[in-house]
């Protein structure tokens, strides 16, 4: 029985105190710690929290004594790469660059596939001055997780490298379009647009799907600052990879994007946009349109006296040149004597161009409104809009319903140059 008992005792009594051991270890408070050492002095994990304890705490801070303790946890389990990755951490911070650089490593070696490792390598490097290897790491992590994309490129582009210099070190080769255009939206987000068309025809060039939406905020950037040239030739980039589909309904020669209204409005690019406006209400129509299956509608719910233009198009152009413009509308019970009609300016100059056709009033059936206007020397864009004007004469405030369909835009050659002046010598 004696035989049997003691061992047993022992071993209940040594689990008892393993036991207390991790109740008392489960902190990074030094004394605790020690506490726990002398109950279980080969556990490698309270190793690790005491030489973290000793190098981060304010009133126990001992960073040798803390670097003693890491590389005892290591020598008992050097398998684990949590404690590597606190030995990178404490050597690091005591200047220590050929122990930091070796144990980053040897986390990586260890765990290869766990995104924060990267992180914490990448961020290693850009302190130690080695833009180069932390480049690498971030290539490495957006590939296992692109959610750390953002994160990646703003301290990518913190190294002083340029973005084409980023985008041949962290992408390039990857054949990724979704963190290509990742990148490219954030360098649109960050006034480093203009650096990004190189990689835009690349990312064309991979011939892969991507979505509309992640290419939405470029074609936009370009339309907003000015591109023209650049974005007329994104958007057709889009057309071919079969993002952007014409309806069949657009004749050729004419500019206007969804002419008939037969797909709904993208709200970005060259298409149709919807603008969320007080008291009016635009949707497209499926009964009674003038072509095709349906028409354009917009409901003017309150009677207001406002200023509205809640549907429009970028439509490109060509410089100096004479334009017609057609299409067709209808109404029911507009009140005021400023109806809805349609607008051409041009976006860059609103002085150069601004021109629009009669209103709509009252009850009409389909009908043509036409505009003839010619673009200035630099127009390479206009802003083609229905527009309500506010009222200067009774009836004032506006209701009622306005449809509209079947628009055509078409050049008609060259402007017409006026005679120069002659001059007489005397």
């Amino acid at each position: 029985m004696l035989a049997i008992g003691i061992p047993g005792l022992l071993l209940a009594f040594k689990t008892a105190e393993i036991a207390i051991a991790a109740t008392i270890g489960g902190s990074f408070n030094p004394p605790g710690l020690l506490k726990a050492l002398a109950l279980d002095p080969s556990n490698p994990e309270f190793h690790y929290r005491l030489g973290l304890a000793y190098c981060n705490s304010l009133e126990d801070y001992h960073p040798a004594e803390g670097l003693k303790q890491l590389q005892l946890a290591i020598s008992l389990n050097h398998r684990q790469p949590l404690y590597w990755s606190g030995l990178a951490s404490v050597c690091q911070s005591l200047g220590d660059r050929t122990c930091a650089d070796r144990a980053i490593e040897r986390v990586l070696e260890l765990s290869p596939m766990a995104p924060h490792y990267y992180w914490e390598a990448a961020n290693h490097y850009l302190l130690e001055g080695q833009p180069d290897a932390a480049l690498s790491k971030f290539r490495r992590l957006i590939a296992l997780d692109p959610g750390y994309a953002a994160q990646a490129f703003r301290l990518s582009l913190s190294t002083g490298n340029n973005p084409q210099e980023v985008y041949q070190k962290i992408l390039a080769g990857q054949e990724s379009p979704g963190l290509n255009l990742a990148y490219i939206n954030f360098l649109t987000a960050h006034d480093e647009g203009s650096a990004a068309y190189p990689i835009w025809k690349e990312t064309l060039g991979l011939h892969q799907f991507f979505s509309l939406s992640s290419a939405a905020p470029y074609i936009e950037w370009l339309i907003h600052n000015g591109q023209d040239h650049q974005a007329l030739d994104a958007w057709r980039g889009l057309e071919q990879q079969g993002l952007v589909t014409r309806p069949a309904g657009d004749a050729t020669g004419n500019l206007i994007f969804n002419s008939s209204f037969e797909q709904d409005p993208l709200n970005m690019g060259l298409g149709w946009r919807i603008r969320n406006e007080s008291y009016t209400w635009v949707d497209l129509d499926g009964s009674g349109a003038y072509a095709g299956r349906q028409s354009l509608r917009v409901d003017f719910a309150v009677s207001r006296n406002d200023e509205y233009e809640p549907v429009l198009q970028f439509v490109p152009v060509t410089p100096d040149h004479a334009y017609l413009l057609e299409a067709y509308v209808r109404s029911d019970s507009i009140t005021s004597s400023s109806g809805p009609r349609l607008r051409v300016t041009d976006p860059a100059c609103a002085s150069c161009l601004n021109a629009s056709t009669e209103g709509t009033v009252g009850t009409t059936p389909w009908h043509q409104l036409s505009l003839s206007f010619t673009t200035g020397p630099e127009t390479n864009w206009v802003r083609l809009s229905v527009w309500r004007p506010r009222s200067r004469s009774f009836p004032s405030d506006i209701t009622g319903t306005f449809w509209l369909d079947d628009i055509t835009l078409q050049s008609a050659g060259p402007a017409a140059k006026a005679p120069a002046a002659s001059s007489h010598s005397s």
